[in-house]
C-alpha cells in the first residue's frame, strides 16, 4: 500500500467511508485501493465521477473492446500506472489481447479494425493536443460512428484524463509483478 508523494495525502482506510472502505476491500490492486483513499478526499464527488465513469464505460454504444482500447489509449498518455495495469473483463471476452494494446500509437497497426484505429486517434490527440485532431481524423470518427458515440467517446476519454491527476499525486502500480 502506497502513500503517494504527498501532494494530496490518502485518507487513512479505517477513516474510508463506509462504500468506499467496502470498495477498497473489494479490489486486491494496491493501485486502485490507493486510488480509492485519494478520491476519500472528495468522497461525494467521487461517487458521482464514479457513476458516470461506470455507466459510460460498461453502456456506451462504442463496444467493450473499443472502449478499452480508448481507455488505455488515454492512458499512455497520462502515464498513469495504475491504469494501464488493469484489463477490462468484457474487453478481453470481447477478443482484446495484448498484441491489440501493443498497436496503440503504432503507425499501420494490424489488428485493430478501421474504428477502433479511428476512436484510438481521436482518444490519443484529444488527450494531448485537442488541436491536433485533423479534419481527417474527424471524418475517419465519423464514417464509423455516429454522433451519440462520438459524444460517448469524447466525454469518456476526458474522463480517463483522471489519471494524469493519480501522476501528480504519485499513485503507482506494477503492471507485471514478479
Amino acid at each position: 500500500m502506497g502513500e503517494g508523494n504527498g501532494f494530496v495525502p490518502l485518507v487513512p482506510v479505517e477513516d474510508l467511508p463506509p462504500d468506499l472502505r467496502s470498495q477498497w476491500e473489494a479490489t486486491s490492486r494496491a493501485g486502485l485501493q490507493d486510488f480509492l483513499r485519494l478520491m476519500a478526499n472528495a468522497p461525494e464527488f467521487f461517487r458521482s465521477f464514479s457513476e458516470l465513469n461506470g455507466k459510460l464505460r460498461a453502456n456506451n454504444h462504442l463496444g467493450p473492446r473499443t472502449t478499452e482500447l480508448v481507455r488505455l489509449a488515454v492512458a499512455q498518455t497520462t502515464r498513469c500506472n495504475v491504469c494501464m495495469a488493469g484489463r477490462s473483463t468484457s474487453a478481453i471476452e470481447a477478443g482484446l489481447t495484448e498484441e491489440l494494446v501493443a498497436e496503440i500509437g503504432a503507425d499501420m497497426p494490424r489488428h485493430m479494425t478501421p474504428a477502433e484505429q479511428a476512436a484510438v486517434t481521436f482518444a490519443s490527440k484529444f488527450a494531448t493536443d485537442h488541436l491536433s485532431i485533423s479534419e481527417a481524423d474527424k471524418a475517419a470518427l465519423c464514417q464509423h460512428f455516429d454522433p451519440e458515440q462520438v459524444v460517448e467517446l469524447a466525454l469518456f476519454s476526458v474522463l480517463c484524463m483522471v489519471g494524469r491527476f493519480t501522476m501528480l499525486v504519485g499513485l503507482e502500480e506494477e503492471s507485471c509483478p514478479l
